[in-house]
């Protein structure tokens, strides 16, 4: 059975067909980046553009549209693995987690929204505000759905998941009931800049198949070396924590270094996405 939202990659070398099989979990098969990304000219396009169109924009609207041009440019990095086998992903589904009101008692909610190859990054900013608008007055299907769930007795609930499993592994679960969900998307991103709070490695679901997972922390000021001088400059910190089966380690530091290319030249967001690899 096929999936329809991947192709199963056919034509890769023996070494990257038997990783699924011999790295069985995302927690064995994961690799960690980590990259300061110079964000002041960023932040000076932030001001900028929110006065030009009128609406709040953020760095996080801008790390969500270098994202989406860089998932075009390196399309093998929205990969993904289920049942032992390798598939492209079709579309760009991006997860990020939104807090339902700005308090600490407030509980967070995870948006997963389609992303076109071709938006600009004005569709990115507008698409981005609508859903997470529409999470924080409505929730979410996953919210939804896990309260439903939840109302069942432990064991049932312990029972449909393995049940789950393995309908997911031979490709039987209906394309509607995992199409909603947020751990099934090409990136998962998580601002913890938000909340003032330093970014951090965060783990890969073993459920789902998000081969990404990217966290960004708060600005801060650091100590870098440029032509040889010692500058104080503001950067972002960001880590990757994504799964190696997918694609190699070579390959997606490119994709980061694109993607850091776009956060630091902030102007190539203006540019329309298009495939580099």
């Amino acid at each position: 059975m096929g999936r329809r939202d991947g192709t199963r990659v056919k034509g890769l070398p023996g070494y990257r067909r038997i990783m699924p099989f011999i790295m069985r979990s995302r927690a064995e098969s994961t690799v960690y980046f980590e990259e300061d990304v110079r964000i002041e000219k960023a932040l000076r396009m932030a001001e900028r553009v929110t006065l030009e169109y009128g609406t709040k924009v953020t760095i996080f609207h801008l790390l969500l549209h270098a994202v989406v041009k860089t998932l075009v440019a390196y399309p093998r990095s929205n990969r993904f693995v289920s049942g032992r086998r390798i598939y492209q992903r079709n579309k760009i589904w991006l997860s990020f987690s939104v807090k339902k009101e700005y308090k600490s008692s407030s509980p967070i909610t995870v948006v997963k929204r389609e992303f076109m190859p071709g938006f600009t990054f004005k569709d990115t900013i507008e698409t981005s505000k609508i859903e997470i608008r529409k999470a924080r007055k409505e929730g979410t299907h996953s919210d939804k759905e896990a309260d439903l769930f939840l109302k069942l007795p432990r064991f049932m609930l312990s029972f449909g998941y393995k049940v789950f499993q393995w309908l997911l592994y031979y490709n039987l679960i209906p394309y509607s009931f995992i199409e909603k969900d947020p751990f099934y998307a090409s990136m998962f991103i998580a601002n913890l800049g938000s909340f003032d709070a330093k970014s951090l490695y965060h783990h890969l679901y073993e459920y789902g198949d998000i081969p990404t997972f990217a966290v960004m922390g708060m600005i801060e000021d650091k100590v870098l070396v440029e032509e040889g001088e010692m500058v104080v400059r503001k950067v972002l910190p960001m880590k990757f924590t994504y799964d190696e089966r997918g694609e190699d380690g070579f390959y997606m530091y490119r994709a980061i270094s694109y993607f850091n290319d776009q956060l630091e030249n902030p102007e190539k967001l203006l540019e329309p996405a298009a495939f580099v690899e």
